[in-house]
């Protein structure tokens, strides 16, 4: 059974497939979850009976469908899939699914993978900053972040990106019971 945090959220699954991310067990999991939260789609029923090794083609068609079916939002630009992605990572730690260091890690190995993008530069940032002061009593990534601190600036951090990205256009089709407040 997958655990909270490898649980996937729609518009991630959907800013996943717009970078071009191959699919994983996740995309079933997620599935499973809609169709256990009511949603009704022959190509969702379809990906529920998909096995490793997927077939990036065919489930990308899968998801289009589904997409389709469920007239669900769209994915317009890398930003706006990044900002999905780091969204889905800031609301698990803040629903205490995940740790800051596991949300952090992600987001920091995902701005690297796409040129430094600055749309999530902040997490890049605070990860590192977060790493140098578990050694070293000091940093230099994140401006007045110390030992005593950097927790505190980290979930100020997350509540104002929550703050800042809604995602309200999604918020219908989350197979996600859990509150959006932490």
């Amino acid at each position: 059974m997958p655990q909270p945090a490898d649980l996937r959220f729609t518009s991630e699954i959907y800013a996943r497939r717009f970078l071009n991310f191959g699919p994983d067990h996740a995309v079933i999991d997620w599935a499973e979850n809609m169709t256990v939260s009511g949603f009704v789609s022959d190509s969702l029923f379809i990906l529920l009976g998909e096995a490793a090794p997927f077939n990036k083609f065919e489930i990308d068609q899968l998801l289009d469908h589904i997409q389709k079916d469920l007239r669900l939002p769209l994915v317009h630009t890398r930003n706006e899939a990044l900002e999905i992605i780091a969204t889905a990572h800031v609301q698990r730690f803040l629903q205490g699914k995940t740790t800051s260091a596991d949300a952090l890690f992600a987001l920091s190995q995902l701005c690297i993978e796409e040129g430094y993008a600055e749309v999530i530069y902040d997490f890049y940032l605070l990860h590192f900053a977060a790493v140098d002061l578990e050694i070293a009593d000091f940093q230099n990534y994140w401006p007045d972040a110390h030992k005593d601190n950097i927790e505190q600036i980290i979930r100020d951090r997350c509540i104002k990106w929550r703050e800042e990205h809604p995602m309200e256009e999604w918020r219908a089709f989350e197979w996600s019971a859990v509150p959006d407040q932490a």
